[in-house]
């Protein structure tokens, strides 16, 4: 994910670099496909549309909709700066550098989610250890399998382990990298308020693009609308650029939900001492040293009567 996000911020500052000296927005998405290294699909995808003469931003449109996040969020801007008449290249640089602060976040957090992911995957393994060690014992396996205690024990093993999978696997969810959406809609307000409208057709123009590319805010889309309504009457009050309030409030939102993760990844290494204890260990002991116990009891016992 963060390797397309990485490759969508630089192909859209080559484009703000472009438009802004003042080549034709379809001329410079031709030659930012020409230049990209690796070839990009979804940029020869677009350039293709152009050639068999669609509109600019139908194109873009078109690609976004078989692309991830990124490039929807892409399209959104698109639409916000030219239904608000944004000077174009400002807002393709200001857009790009958003699109990179969000891959670092990304980046920064999967890299504090290494160590917890590697310990759930030893972890994950101790029950197959545990059989390992039986049947190196000598333990007699399939006559534990012919004693209810030993079917039972197994029985009990095999569901811990399950539990335990899913558990971590739940709480390795939970510990994931912010969304790639974080601030979007604050960020395509700065767009919008750079047309120069009025601070509410600026809101408008947002709310109107989240919903045609189905990128509502993380929190909700009656979220958003009250979000980018509050700023707009604080802007309204203070006489403040909304633009400049949008942007720092999208950074703020970025910083604010990187810390979360990071904090909770942190905290995962800890809480997986949970699952450790209650589902792990007692699966290890099930599936290996009843069975064991049992098959050693089983071999040795003499015939009764």
């Amino acid at each position: 994910m963060t390797e397309s996000t990485d490759a969508l911020a630089s192909h859209v500052h080559r484009l703000a670099v472009l438009v802004g000296a003042g080549i034709a927005p379809a001329s410079a998405w031709r030659h930012v496909m020409a230049a990209a290294r690796p070839a990009d699909a979804a940029l020869a995808a677009l350039v293709d549309d152009l050639d068999a003469g669609a509109p600019l931003g139908l194109a873009i449109d078109r690609v976004a909709r078989d692309r991830d996040d990124g490039w929807r969020a892409l399209a959104a801007a698109w639409s916000v700066a030219t239904s608000s008449g944004a000077p174009l290249a400002p807002a393709l640089s200001a857009f790009a550098e958003a699109v990179r602060d969000r891959a670092a976040a990304q980046r920064d957090i999967a890299v504090a989610l290494a160590g917890p992911r590697a310990t759930a995957r030893i972890v994950l393994a101790l029950p197959v250890v545990a059989i390992g060690l039986a049947l190196l014992a000598g333990a007699d396996i399939l006559a534990s399998l012919a004693h209810p205690i030993g079917i039972a024990s197994i029985l009990a093993g095999l569901a811990l382990g399950v539990l335990a999978r899913a558990w971590m696997a739940r709480m390795l969810r939970a510990a994931a990298p912010p969304p790639p959406t974080v601030g979007l809609d604050l960020d395509l307000l700065a767009v919008a308020a750079g047309g120069g409208g009025s601070p509410e057709a600026a809101r408008a123009t947002v709310l109107r693009a989240l919903v045609d590319q189905g990128l509502p805010a993380p929190s909700g889309a009656q979220a958003a609308d009250d979000a980018l309504s509050r700023l707009v009457a604080l802007s309204r009050a203070s006489g403040a650029p909304l633009g400049a309030l949008a942007r720092a409030e999208a950074a703020e939102a970025r910083a604010a939900e990187r810390a979360r993760a990071r904090r909770s990844a942190e905290e995962l290494a800890v809480r997986l001492m949970l699952p450790l204890g209650v589902c792990v260990l007692p699966s290890f002991l099930l599936l290996g040293v009843v069975p064991m116990l049992v098959g050693l009891l089983s071999s040795t016992a003499g015939p009764t009567g």
